[in-house]
């Protein structure tokens, strides 16, 4: 029997999308409460919407600012959706208050305080609006601290990782140094063609689907893609892959966003940028074959490549358990091997 729910689950769980999903996500409280430091609720403007986030202060002087981009979905500031609450991007600000680094997080379109905003879920903006979000984002913490480019630091988790590429695209003269955690590193289709054949591998291999179901599925997959990057309407045929992961939803936001390659926008940072890049052998979403990607293209900025053994794709301390979707999704405490590399890196600024 055909068990797409299984394989949907799985799916959910392993892949960096359904972030395109900006719209689905009620206004909800998001509070953090660190130990050391303290955060100011503020907000800013971007696009005719209301965002809201939090201004973490640093512990003694501030060293510099640095702008928080999470990863995939309606996440929010503190990089948790609905019932995952991983804490990603609050766990960085912890580390960048600690280390002298003023920060900038917020909540995303469908997430958090912003909410929806008045936006039709059935027609969300797409990746170019959220590049310019964050653009906002910066001009709005820069103005707020009085911290110039030359102590600018963006920093993005996954699928942030692009937007904060595109964003130092767009002006490299107003960052300094870019972060680039557990990024999304190959074109964002073809990552996610990559996560659902792997997915369809193991639903094969557990007796889920039969070769030609899963044949099937990848050919209705793989012109769903196509259409998506021809600007084309997708097939009518409902498909249980393709309705469930959003494709036709997110049309425009994937269209926007594969537009881009991750290694291509690395290649054209500029020399005197400092970066940090970050991979783990039990990153579920993002392989450290694609992240290789980007590290070659980053060669030419100052460079600080950290390769994980025990980190998941939300920078949650495994140890010894296996990468799978349960533990991968638990709460877990952040990575050691993240904190004290990134740790360094920040040091070094």
């Amino acid at each position: 029997m055909l068990r797409t729910g299984q394989l949907l689950a799985a799916l959910v769980t392993s892949i960096l999308l359904v972030g395109a999903g900006t719209a689905t996500a009620a206004p909800i409280d998001v509070p953090w409460s660190p130990d050391d430091a303290l955060d100011s609720e503020v907000s800013f403007e971007s696009g005719g919407i209301t965002f809201h986030g939090s201004l973490r202060t640093p512990v003694g002087d501030t060293r510099g600012v640095a702008l928080v981009l999470p990863g995939s979905g309606p996440t929010d500031r503190n990089g948790n959706s609905g019932d995952l609450q991983l804490n990603t991007t609050a766990y960085v600000a912890d580390e960048l208050s600690r280390r002298g680094i003023a920060s900038l997080r917020f909540d995303k379109l469908g997430s958090g305080r912003t909410g929806l905003a008045g936006v039709d879920p059935n027609n969300p903006p797409g990746f170019d609006a959220q590049v310019d979000n964050a653009a906002d984002a910066l001009a709005f913490l820069q103005q707020r601290t009085g911290v110039g480019a030359d102590r600018t630091t963006v920093i993005g988790h996954s699928e942030g990782a692009l937007t904060a590429l595109r964003l130092a695209d767009a002006d490299s003269a107003a960052i300094a140094n870019v972060g680039l955690l557990e990024p999304l590193s190959i074109r964002y289709l073809d990552l996610l063609t990559a996560q659902v054949d792997r997915n369809i591998d193991e639903a094969v291999a557990a007796g889920q689907f039969t070769e030609d179901q899963a044949a099937s599925s990848r050919n209705r997959f793989s012109q769903a893609v196509a259409d998506i990057r021809a600007g084309r309407p997708l097939s009518a045929e409902p498909d249980p892959i393709v309705d469930g992961l959003g494709l036709r939803q997110n049309a425009v936001f994937l269209r926007e966003a594969d537009a881009s390659d991750p290694a291509n926008l690395a290649a054209a940072l500029p020399d005197s940028y400092s970066t940090f890049l970050t991979c783990s052998d039990k990153d579920l979403n993002v392989s450290c074959g694609q992240v290789d990607n980007v590290r070659v293209a980053l060669a030419h900025t100052d460079l600080d490549f950290a390769h994980f053994a025990n980190s998941s794709h939300t920078l949650g301390e495994l140890g010894p358990l296996p990468a799978d979707p349960n533990t991968a999704l638990a709460p877990l405490p952040l990575s050691w091997e993240f904190r004290d590399a990134f740790g360094r890196w920040v040091d070094g600024l």
